[in-house]
């Protein structure tokens, strides 16, 4: 059926995602620890070793991944209160890193700790996937976000995110569906579409239980540490006319 084909292809992407996540935690976690060793805090500078596979994962996926990297808590780095090693995918060149306010007094204040994406895995020690949502501060398109907490012991070292572009899960559905096909929508946990096949359901329009086919696929929640995540399961359904 090829809403079990739509929904196998989103759960890949999302566990690819995911690894990627687990994989970038654990860098971020080994700097920590060697600072530890050597009796010291980490400083910002030292997380220039996570550009070569972050570069090499933005490579691996331009049309998919718009950014990707680490957002650290408060009380990490030596040298900085609040730190984004961040980095975006160009079409025409090499990764850009993202520059943001980090100052509290600052009007323009990148307040990334009250986000759903940090405090959510802060608070639950589980992963996150938040969105669809317009990236007014970046490039204008639906975004989704997944995030996992990066811990030591218990001690919250911030968050491995990355950021997908919604109309890739769009390309799943056609792939899987067709633009010929019966409208079909990709749907989060909170009934907001994250892509469809029909212009009358784009990314981030609402829809209510009862205009989803009764016959339906839901995206799992797969993680071999046993670790919720906020935002799952979505669903692939039909659209009732």
């Amino acid at each position: 059926m090829e809403i079990r084909t739509a929904a196998g292809r989103v759960t890949a992407v999302l566990d690819d995602a995911f690894g990627w996540l687990d994989l970038l935690a654990d860098r971020l976690r080994a700097l920590h620890e060697q600072s530890r060793a050597d009796g010291r805090a980490l400083r910002a500078h030292e997380l220039t070793a996570l550009r070569e596979p972050v570069f090499a994962r933005l490579r691996e996926h331009p049309k998919l991944i718009a950014g990707t990297g680490v957002i650290l808590a408060e009380d990490v780095l030596a040298d900085r209160s609040h730190w984004l090693e961040w980095w975006q995918n160009r079409p025409d060149g090499p990764p850009a890193f993202l520059e943001v306010d980090h100052d509290p007094a600052s009007v323009g204040f990148y307040d990334y700790p009250s986000a759903a994406w940090f405090a959510l895995p802060r608070k639950t020690g589980d992963r996150v996937v938040v969105g669809p949502y317009v990236d007014y501060s970046g490039t204008d398109e639906y975004m989704l976000t997944l995030a996992n907490p990066v811990r030591c012991g218990e001690h919250f070292l911030g968050v491995a995110a990355t950021d997908i572009r919604a109309d890739a899960f769009e390309s799943l559905l056609l792939g899987a569906i067709g633009a010929a096909g019966p409208p079909a929508a990709l749907v989060n946990a909170t009934g907001r579409v994250v892509a469809s096949n029909t212009p009358q359901k784009i990314a981030g329009s609402l829809v209510e239980e009862r205009e989803l086919d009764s016959a339906w696929s839901e995206v799992p929640v797969r993680d071999s540490a046993g670790r919720g995540c906020a935002g799952l399961p979505w669903k692939v359904s039909l659209l009732r006319a």
